[in-house]
């Protein structure tokens, strides 16, 4: 059952965040996304790259290919990424223990995660349906892509790259550092 919730939550964790293939702001702790983005090297990431990505991402998880995505084909994708990524690296480190966790945290985390999830798909669920069209699962990360081109030029470069990411991260420090409650 442990392995059950902790399975869960990290899979939701994962579907929670929509995924970011098609941002400039690239992947975090999973090598550099602009660099996977910039199809043809040359430093920048257009925003037909963008898109290019966004729409490679939507068919990679749209796992029945009826042109729609549903949260639990989000759900199931990020869950099939997750086990990928936790079988390479219990191959790499066979030898490191395993901290237990608290299996009422984890279920409480996990029902925050799904309330969070589902108000995050409803927001970019723009017609209400209940599954995101290819335009609706890339209008957020064409965005964020309109928001990190800050000369408006249609492309990002490795500068505002930089300056985007530093803009990610400094608003994610200040939601962390705010009091609990607030």
């Amino acid at each position: 059952m442990k392995k059950l919730v902790l399975a869960a939550a990290s899979a939701l964790t994962i579907a929670l965040a929509i995924p970011m293939a098609a941002q400039a702001h690239g992947h975090r702790g999973h090598g550099d996304g602009m660099a996977k983005i910039d199809t043809n090297g040359d430093g920048t990431v257009t925003r037909a790259e963008a898109e290019a990505a966004a729409t490679a991402r939507f068919a990679e998880m749209d796992l029945d290919t009826d042109g729609f995505l549903t949260q639990d084909e989000m759900r199931a994708f990020n869950m099939a990424r997750r086990d990928e990524m936790r079988e390479k690296r219990d191959e790499m480190n066979d030898d490191r223990p395993r901290r237990e966790r608290d299996p009422e945290k984890m279920a409480s985390r996990m029902a925050e995660m799904q309330a969070k999830g589902a108000e995050r798909f409803a927001a970019i669920d723009t017609n209400g349906d209940g599954q995101l069209s290819p335009v609706e699962f890339a209008m957020p990360q064409m965005d964020r892509f309109s928001k990190a081109d800050a000369n408006g030029d249609g492309s990002i470069s490795p500068e505002e790259h930089a300056a985007a990411r530093a803009k990610m991260k400094e608003s994610h420090g200040k939601w962390r550092d705010k009091p609990a409650g607030e």
